[in-house]
């Protein structure tokens, strides 16, 4: 399964997307068995990063 995540959590000096805040959230998508395939930066229109989306897949549980 797939899925699409858009990540918008802003850095408080300097209103642009934390990075550590978004490596933070990618291990804890990890730990729930989620394996990042891509993240692509979502830009203005003067080309400031906003946001990130980030394309999701679910790791196969063996059980």
């Amino acid at each position: 399964m797939q899925r699409i995540v858009e990540f918008r959590k802003l850095n408080f000096w300097s209103g642009k997307p934390g990075v550590e805040a978004l490596n933070k959230k990618i291990s804890e998508l990890n730990k729930d068995g989620w394996y990042v395939q891509s993240v692509v930066p979502n830009t203005t229109f003067f080309g400031v990063i906003s946001s990130y989306t980030l394309l999701l897949q679910l790791t196969e549980q063996d059980g």
